[in-house]
């Protein structure tokens, strides 16, 4: 009589090992400067709404989609950026899915005219969940597939307060960054009495940009900014590197995810991911839109859909020509 129950137990086991998964990770990082590092927070001197968008893997089930939204405020008189973000993501058919809400702050400590440190804090409230109705247990298989299971269940949501703090550096060209995500590694486990810590998650971030049309930085129409972004979280690492031109109104890069030649989780199994294309642009009136697509460059290939992602963001009121300091000069993609 023990078969019953063997789907019972794979299906809990399956919860347990996504629940030891990594974050959501975005391939137009700096679209999302909020969820990137708190220290971004009112880096632009100006309001700012950003819509974030990530369809992973669609050709694998439903695949993987990560929402986020955010808002963020900078206050001159106070030094100071406010701001707020809701992410939503929903991962596989078995609607294992979480919202977080989180807000963020900011204080900016000025070096010189053109060098600055800024650092941040981000507090949120998460809830994880899966939707059972997707699940089929042993004694459904057994009633003529019954449409409904009457085995005890022993999942349960998780909910819990999450804490993260950032800093950064940045002069006229150039940026580092680096925060910590999780401080409090906080219980996310969905099965009943289960233990399933969620690590902390480092990420480092830097950047350089400069002119290539021959002009001044501050006079030039065509910029090329390189970047790198390295992220941990428990035994998991990557790297995203590249960069982009930007040229008037448009934007247009490459950027490589992965670690290869550098850590291999089993043998036979390299830390390579994708070859990211991007491509956007902004309008007069400061509205940002870029898309970018992930090449799976993995064992997956592209038979599992690559990733589609799309960013907006919207600017307001116009920059002013002589403001006394310049804002930071991260990536606006």
């Amino acid at each position: 009589m023990a078969k019953p129950y063997l789907l019972t137990f794979l299906a809990a086991w399956t919860l347990v090992l996504p629940a030891m998964a990594q974050d959501p990770q975005l391939s137009q990082f700096y679209a999302a400067p909020l969820y990137l590092n708190p220290a971004l927070t009112g880096n632009t001197h100006q309001d700012r709404i950003g819509l974030n968008y990530r369809l992973q893997w669609p050709a694998i089930g439903p695949g993987y989609r990560t929402y986020a939204a955010s808002y963020d405020h900078h206050s001159p008189g106070l030094h100071s950026g406010i701001g707020g973000m809701v992410m939503h993501d929903r991962s596989g058919s078995q609607g294992l899915s979480f919202t977080q809400m989180a807000l963020s702050y900011a204080y900016e400590a000025r070096l010189s005219r053109k060098r600055a440190i800024r650092g941040g804090l981000r507090a949120a409230y998460t809830s994880r969940s899966i939707d059972q109705r997707g699940m089929l247990f042993a004694d459904q298989v057994i009633r003529d597939n019954a449409a409904a299971s009457i085995e005890p269940t022993t999942f349960v949501n998780a909910s819990y307060f999450d804490f993260s703090a950032g800093l950064l550096y940045y002069s006229e060209q150039f940026w580092a960054g680096i925060s910590a995500n999780h401080l409090n590694e906080p219980q996310q486990s969905l099965y009943l009495e289960g233990d399933a810590e969620l690590p902390m998650r480092t990420s480092v971030h830097a950047g350089y940009r400069f002119p290539v049309d021959g002009r001044p930085f501050r006079h030039s129409n065509t910029t090329m900014t390189l970047a790198a972004h390295y992220k941990a979280q428990g035994q998991w690492d990557q790297m995203d590197l590249g960069g982009y031109v930007e040229h008037d109104h448009l934007t247009f890069g490459m950027w490589y995810r992965g670690l290869p030649g550098v850590k291999a989780y089993e043998p036979g199994q390299p830390n390579d991911d994708a070859v990211i294309l991007m491509l956007g642009y902004e309008t007069a009136y400061q509205l940002q839109l870029v898309y970018s697509y992930d090449v799976t460059v993995s064992k997956l290939t592209l038979k599992s859909g690559g990733a589609h992602e799309v960013s907006l963001i919207y600017e307001w009121p116009r920059s002013g020509k002589n403001r006394k300091y310049r804002s930071v000069p991260c990536p606006k993609f």
